[in-house]
């Protein structure tokens, strides 16, 4: 990660945000009396207007987006400092069983090959990595939940929290290209159009 820049033209970065790769930005935390305190204003989420709930998320996301990687990571090093086995044993459970069946599943003709000369090797190696799974199905969902958690309360406070005028100008900024973050990448990955 580089250095925080500090320049105040138009369209450029703000102080004490770090660009990272490629014009991509990772901007500053927002102060706690923002977030959540003093200045914070919650209401409800309009269940009944979907696209204006959405725009909030939306709009929550991309403005507070360093407050709420902070606080995902935080919440998800604590789960893993009192479950740090079942963390281990969960991944490891989720890899070995994709690396098996991207290897049984998977059109290479290596794979293809392999499945047509050893058929009880591949059999064999499925069914020890579904009892693995299996047996290793609690340390999967610590792992889920250790990971889905922090993503709920994340989700609960860009729901609740009403946007500020500096969210809506950092969500049309966002819109119009005038700059790009890491959340606004992580939203277009995931199919949400923050540019709409």
């Amino acid at each position: 990660m580089s250095s925080p820049t500090s320049s105040s033209a138009g369209g450029a970065p703000e102080l004490g945000t770090f660009s990272i790769v490629n014009g991509v930005e990772l901007p500053n935390i927002r102060p706690l009396d923002d977030f959540l305190v003093d200045k914070a204003r919650y209401e409800a989420p309009p269940f009944n207007d979907l696209a204006r709930w959405n725009n909030r998320i939306i709009s929550n996301l991309l403005y507070y987006q360093t407050n709420y990687i902070a606080f995902f990571l935080a919440l998800f090093v604590i789960s893993s400092l009192f479950n740090a086995r079942d963390l281990v044993l969960g991944l490891s459970a989720i890899v070995v069983g994709g690396g098996v069946g991207y290897c049984v599943l998977s059109p290479n003709s290596m794979f293809v090959n392999t499945r047509r000369d050893h058929p009880l090797v591949c059999f064999g190696a499925v069914a020890v990595t579904v009892y693995y799974c299996f047996y290793m199905f609690s340390s999967v969902m610590v792992l889920v939940f250790s990971l889905l958690l922090p993503l709920f309360f994340v989700m609960v406070h860009a729901s609740s929290r009403l946007r500020n005028f500096r969210a809506k100008v950092n969500q049309q900024a966002e819109r119009l290209g005038l700059k790009q973050t890491v959340m606004g990448r992580i939203l277009d990955v995931l199919g949400c159009d923050v540019k709409a």
